[in-house]
């Protein structure tokens, strides 16, 4: 994510720290692919849904895919909605400087 302790400086703040780093990257949102129906092939234990960690943006619409080496990569349950720092191009379209956000924060913007 951000790279930086905000335990230090936020405390008990840290509600506003997050809310604010949403308005700044507010056009940087991507938002969580829902898992399609389970058939019975899928709900083995131990099966990985193909859309867990699969967003969408919302400026643009791009599928996009948390980076591997992010620390919400993997993450179960994945972020709902997210607020991201870069796109890398490769094989596939990932997001990097990852950082979970509530969608609620997102009422205030407007998306083209």
């Amino acid at each position: 994510g951000l790279a930086m302790d905000i335990h230090l400086s936020c405390n008990a703040e840290m509600t506003s720290f997050f809310q604010c780093i949403c308005a700044g990257l507010f056009l940087q949102v991507a938002t969580r692919l829902p898992a399609p129906p389970q058939d019975k092939k899928s709900s083995r234990a131990g099966h990985i849904p193909t859309t867990r960690g699969h967003y969408k943006t919302r400026q643009g619409k791009q599928s996009v895919s948390i980076h591997p080496l992010s620390f919400l990569f993997g993450r179960n349950p994945a972020p709902k909605c997210v607020v991201y720092t870069d796109l890398l191009y490769t094989s596939k379209l990932y997001i990097r400087g990852v950082t979970q956000i509530r969608e609620e924060w997102l009422d205030d913007f407007e998306f083209g």
